[in-house]
């Protein structure tokens, strides 16, 4: 039986075989036939000209049938049309016209139909074109914590497919695609060392293709201290405190600054962890300017917010005029003000904090009041009408006050005597019986004032006269729109003579005068230090640009004050004339044009009226 077995079982086998053949041959083309359509590869595009790209390919057609390519193309963030261009297998390149400026994104990619059998190849890879606009800019690496930074970039292309970011740490190789990014990503978080340089660099990509990179480094460093207060404790202390943002620093290196002066880095420093410390300071008032950074051996970390905080320099009380406040003249305990349409402001400042004010518009003073100046028991004002009429000097009797604070103010003032000018009177300085009047066109002209005023002597200074200083029988006169300095002597009031002009371009507001030196606030040329030692030579040592607009002047031995329309009152060092620097500022928001000062204060005239400035002990 087993045998049988056996043979019926070869029997079995052989009778099977033209069955198995049969199911093999109907089986040919799924097993033994190559893929009848093969894939196109090294797909490429190129811009040709403006408006137009080229796209190339290679394509390997292993049968005799008929192929068609099927072009696809994105633009921007659209969905593929995956049938945009047709083209037979004769064709191994398309030109397309698209916008070759633009932010958008256009990719492609093709296949291959096998139109004998309708076979369809998988799609090429992938390319893209860029258009300069599609760059990445402006890659910054911000440092958020010791040990952390935020890489950031602006995208500009719309429809990539993402970004890559490539990272080298010091003089290191480039850690190529150290991230890949998805699409719409304009910043990542990574972590980092101290102390050592790494750099970034980032491009958009799509498919093969990509932009230009960008590229940027940090050297990671002790995070910058935070939050820097000043306060004073006492008037000559400033306090500094401030958050400490890092660890393991060694200390904190504190720089300061005085007014306009450069930064004294490394002025101060104090331990690892402190984070209080107090300067005391010497100079009778200024601004002065901190900031405060970590550091670690020969490491630092970035500033902290710069703050500012006046010793002094303090605007003590503000009195309203009823008018514009065009000159301010100290005398005594009180404030003469030329109030322009409201005549003469009189301000009784024996409690600067708390001033109190009267003003006189009366025989003929609101006629445009335009300057003050006060000598013994008598006011010397100027006023004028029109612009092209001559002005008014007035002399005022103020002996019924001047010299007792506790006295009320009359209720009329005592004008004892009145003349014409012969221009329009800008600015009045006395000296002996006489009143020198900086009369605008009209130049100098000089009043006598004992017995009824008038007028005795009028000459031209080449310009403008603004303002006027008398010393040792000179007059030295701030001469207007590029007119300078003019110096006249006044030795004989009756026939004054001009000595010499010293031209500036500027418009020469403001001049005083001490020893060897006459200081010019020359509106946007700042402060001139003129050296008038030869009256008939003088020269231009210096110039200080205040940033703004210099419009008066007073000095003592080393130090200016000083008006500036644009940013409010300076005071400034000028105990090397060769080099003047701004001590100290106090910001205003009005506009002030003239300064007069008295003790520990600054009498400051603008458009609202006066401000008491402290400045000394």
């Amino acid at each position: 039986m087993k045998k049988l077995n056996k043979s019926l079982g070869f029997l079995f086998f052989f009778s099977s075989i033209p069955i198995l053949i049969m199911t093999l041959l109907s089986c040919t083309g799924d097993l033994t036939s190559p893929v009848a359509t093969n894939t196109p590869y090294n797909l490429a595009i190129s811009k040709i000209e403006d408006g137009r790209v080229k796209l190339s390919w290679d394509f390997k057609n292993t049968t005799s049938d008929s192929i068609l390519f099927h072009i696809a193309k994105k633009s921007g963030e659209e969905a593929w049309s995956e049938d945009y261009i047709e083209l037979l297998e004769e064709s191994l390149s398309y030109i397309d016209d698209i916008p070759t400026n633009d932010s958008l994104v256009y990719a492609y990619k093709l296949n291959a139909e096998n139109l004998a059998t309708g076979e369809i190849s998988p799609f090429s890879n992938t390319v893209a074109y860029f258009s300069e606009i599609t760059n990445p800019t402006n890659l910054e690496i911000l440092q958020t914590s010791q040990n952390e930074l935020q890489i950031s970039w602006e995208d500009n292309s719309i429809g990539e497919d993402g970004f890559i970011i490539d990272k080298k740490i010091g003089e290191g190789s480039w850690d190529k695609k150290y991230k890949n990014l998805s699409s719409n990503t304009s910043s990542f978080i990574d972590q980092t060392e101290l102390f050592t340089t790494v750099s970034y660099r980032a491009y958009a990509f799509t498919g093969d293709s990509d932009t230009e990179t960008i590229e940027n480094s940090i050297l990671p460093t002790l995070p910058a201290p935070d939050s820097l207060v000043l306060t004073k404790p006492d008037p000559n202390k400033i306090k500094l405190s401030w958050l400490d943002k890092s660890s393991g620093e060694q200390g904190f290196f504190i720089d300061r600054k005085i007014g306009g002066m450069d930064w004294e880095t490394e002025y101060a420093s104090v331990d690892s962890n402190v984070t209080i410390w107090i300067d005391d300071i010497s100079l009778p008032c200024g601004t002065f300017s901190y900031r405060v950074r970590a550091f670690s051996s020969t490491f630092y970390s970035g500033f902290s917010n710069e703050e500012d905080i006046n010793i002094r320099l303090d605007i003590i009380s503000s009195t309203s005029t009823p008018g514009e406040a065009t000159d301010v003249y100290y005398y005594n305990w009180y404030a003469f003000i030329a109030d322009k349409y409201s005549g003469l402001s009189i301000v009784n400042c024996v409690d600067p904090s708390n001033p109190a004010i009267t003003t006189y518009n009366q025989g003929g003073l609101p006629d445009r009041t335009s300057s003050v100046f006060v000598r013994d028991e008598t006011c010397y004002v100027s006023s004028h009408s029109a612009t092209n009429d001559p002005g008014m000097f007035h002399m005022i009797d103020v002996g019924e006050f001047i010299n007792d604070p506790t006295q009320p103010f009359p209720d009329v003032l005592n004008i004892i005597g009145s003349c014409e000018t012969n221009g329009i009177p800008k600015d009045i300085f006395t000296f002996g019986d006489y009143a020198f009047i900086a009369d605008g066109d009209a130049g100098l002209s000089t009043i006598i004032c004992s017995g009824p005023p008038h007028s005795i002597s009028n000459i031209s200074t080449n310009g403008d006269a603004r303002n006027i200083y008398i010393q040792n029988s000179y007059a030295f006169i701030a001469n207007g729109l590029n007119g300078g300095l003019s110096i006249l002597d006044v030795f004989d009031p009756f026939n004054p003579v001009l000595k010499s002009n010293l031209p500036s371009e500027g418009l020469a507001q403001g001049i005083f005068v001490n020893g060897n030196y006459a200081y010019l606030a020359n509106g946007e040329n700042g402060l001139e230090i003129i050296d008038i030692s030869d009256v008939n030579s003088p020269s231009l040592i210096s110039n200080l640009d205040i940033q703004g607009f210099a419009s008066s002047v007073f000095a003592d031995d080393n130090y200016i004050y000083m008006t500036d329309k644009d940013n409010g009152f300076h005071v400034i060092d000028i105990s090397d004339h060769y080099a003047p620097y701004i001590l100290g500022t106090v910001s205003m928001t009005t506009q002030p044009v003239s300064v007069y000062l008295s003790g520990s204060y600054a009498f400051v005239a603008d458009n609202e009226g006066l401000k008491i400035i402290q400045v000394l002990p």
